[in-house]
């Protein structure tokens, strides 16, 4: 077996990438340099596609001019943006684990921040929230016109449950700032006609700010993850749940995984992508997790099973 995982962007319009022509693509065998295919089949033969188009990547990840409509403080350096932006943006953001890379117009690139998308408002509007603690989102304060570069969709790991998932009962279990990734798995899990149940852990900010963009059949528990952890395994085993997933630090994955595993093994798991992002296309390295066998994995583009990557 060689060292492929599924890429969140394999068959779109931006595969093949830049790591097609290094040899390093997320996804084939043969585009990291070996004899023979084991891709596992993502849907589309990369290779194939990479000679279709003459040995060219594919044109990257644009970025648009974004408007701040609304910068609201909803705590102590936690803040909440309205952005407004460009309608074939909003079309591509509307899907489970979307983010962007955003910027204040006049820095320089090394600025962009990734931000995960919180929820999308018509044709032309988005919201994020985010905490102000580093010179990236300091810079964000004040800023009016924005650079917003995407579409990015590897904002949660273990995406493709969602799709197998119907008819079901369906836990969240978010901390903190962790909220900014559930809207749209949640509407999406109630499309497929899911029960959801949400435990909301405040953490350190007393904010509950997901609820305001949340509703149809949710039954929300709001509580302590690690004082209630009884609680949390009592709801999985009682309500026969199918999909759990963590939205919250690394920390929080580790410890509901942990739960999980010591009830019920056989069971989906989701969790938030908390990989350091720079690029967004597995370029800088920055976001390399090695896993199992000492393996190299970019976190920005690759599908990983949460159950591989905590314990």
């Amino acid at each position: 077996m060689y060292n492929t995982f599924k890429c969140i962007d394999a068959g779109s319009e931006y595969c093949p990438c830049n790591l097609a022509e290094t040899m390093d693509c997320v996804s084939c065998s043969q585009l990291q340099g070996n004899n023979t295919c084991d891709c596992s089949w993502n849907g589309v033969c990369i290779l194939n596609e990479f000679y279709m188009n003459n040995k060219n990547v594919k044109s990257g990840r644009k970025t648009y001019r974004g408007d701040v409509v609304l910068n609201k403080e909803l705590d102590s350096n936690i803040f909440m943006l309205k952005i407004k932006t460009d309608r074939k943006l909003i079309k591509q953001l509307n899907r489970s684990g979307s983010y962007v890379l955003l910027k204040e117009i006049d820095k320089e690139y090394f600025f962009n921040v990734p931000m995960s998308v919180l929820d999308l408002e018509g044709d032309e509007y988005f919201y994020i929230v985010y905490k102000n603690k580093g010179s990236k989102t300091k810079s964000l304060e004040k800023a009016s016109i924005l650079d917003i570069k995407g579409p990015y969709w590897n904002g949660i790991q273990g995406i493709n449950y969602l799709k197998e998932v119907n008819n079901s009962n369906c836990l969240i279990v978010t901390r903190g700032i962790g909220q900014s990734s559930i809207v749209l798995p949640i509407r999406e899990m109630i499309r497929n006609n899911n029960k959801i149940f949400l435990f909301l852990d405040s953490g350190n900010t007393n904010l509950d700010y997901a609820l305001d963009f949340l509703n149809g059949d949710l039954t929300v528990i709001k509580g302590d993850l690690y004082k209630d952890s009884e609680k949390i395994q009592e709801l999985i085993i009682n309500n026969n749940i199918k999909l759990v997933f963590s939205s919250g630090s690394d920390l929080v994955h580790n410890h509901i995984i942990k739960l999980i595993k010591d009830v019920k093994e056989n069971i989906y798991c989701m969790t938030s992508n908390n990989s350091t992002i720079c690029c967004s296309e597995g370029v800088c390295g920055s976001c390399i997790k090695r896993i199992e066998t000492n393996k190299k994995v970019r976190m920005c583009k690759s599908q990983v099973n949460p159950k591989k990557l905590f314990s």
